[in-house]
């Protein structure tokens, strides 16, 4: 077990290293220290099963991309099953946990909102909350607290907490269905199944989407369906603006939205119309009024 003492540093066992192939080591080095431990080490040990314990308050982006063997950094894109866990005896900042797929997080003080990709589950620690991946959740019909709720269908998140990135690099044909309002990269690089946000999504919806499909029954942020693949985005609403930026494949379907050329805009076909109308619930002559973003 590795032990360090934080005081609020941000994207500690963080696995992308806050995006590293983006910055280059200007915004984060992995070599950097806490408590004589490395940036590096932390993730290197969580990927062969360690244990981080922290003490002391802990800032965001504590457990990014936790338990995936990230392919911008050389692995090969899925998870890693035998993914360690994180303790904290303290504070947690925000988006803890995004686009998180395997481990464990276990935090023994507050968590500021917005969560990430994950769920709490029966603590096997005494004074600790437990949290693991939603995905993982979804993948291996494991048991959540309530009021959520999680069957072989897949999981109903009935608690009301903002989350990020939920249902990330889900490759399993369950759905999730979530009470209330998500916040941004709802589907992130999903491949299957259904997400259905029965309230507003945050920007970046469905940002490199593979397949599936998410609808929202309320609107969306701006970027819906960024760099998108392929699956399906219904939206009730407005899709925002720079919608389908970059987008390779897959479709948009919205009452309203700005899309980002070389995506067009069409209107839907009469079996379009059909599965919209079946898909948000509403009238038939309603979903005549939707448009198709795709290229």
């Amino acid at each position: 077990m590795l032990h360090i003492h934080a005081s609020g540093e941000r994207c500690l066992c963080d696995f992308t290293f806050d995006f590293y192939w983006q910055h280059q080591g200007s915004r984060l080095d992995m070599d950097q220290t806490v408590s004589g431990i490395s940036y590096r080490k932390l993730v290197q040990a969580l990927s062969q099963g360690e244990t981080v314990k922290i003490l002391g308050d802990v800032g965001s982006r504590l457990g990014s991309s936790l338990g995936v063997d990230l392919q911008r950094l050389g692995g090969k894109g899925g998870p890693i099953e035998a993914a360690g866990k994180i303790i904290v005896d303290g504070n947690v900042g925000s988006h803890m946990g995004i686009s998180m797929l395997r481990g464990a997080i276990y935090v023994s003080g507050e968590i500021k909102p917005p969560l990430g990709n994950v769920v709490p589950v029966q603590s096997d620690l005494t004074g600790y909350r437990k949290f693991v991946s939603a995905t993982e959740v979804l993948e291996k019909s494991m048991t959540v607290l309530g009021p959520n709720n999680a069957d072989k269908n897949g999981l109903t998140i009935f608690d009301r907490v903002l989350r990020d990135t939920l249902g990330a690099r889900n490759s399993t044909d369950k759905k999730i269905c979530l009470q209330g309002d998500a916040g941004m990269s709802t589907g992130i690089l999903l491949r299957s199944g259904l997400i259905e946000v029965l309230g507003n999504a945050g920007p970046n919806t469905g940002v490199l989407m593979r397949g599936g499909r998410i609808v929202v029954r309320g609107k969306a942020g701006d970027f819906t369906g960024a760099e998108m693949r392929g699956g399906e985005i219904l939206i009730e609403g407005d899709a925002g603006s720079f919608a389908c930026a970059c987008m390779k494949g897959g479709a948009v379907y919205a009452k309203e939205g700005k899309s980002v050329p070389p995506v067009g805009v069409q209107m839907p076909s009469s079996s379009e119309q059909a599965a919209i109308a079946r898909a948000l619930k509403i009238p038939l002559l309603h979903a005549m009024m939707y448009r198709k973003f795709c290229l």
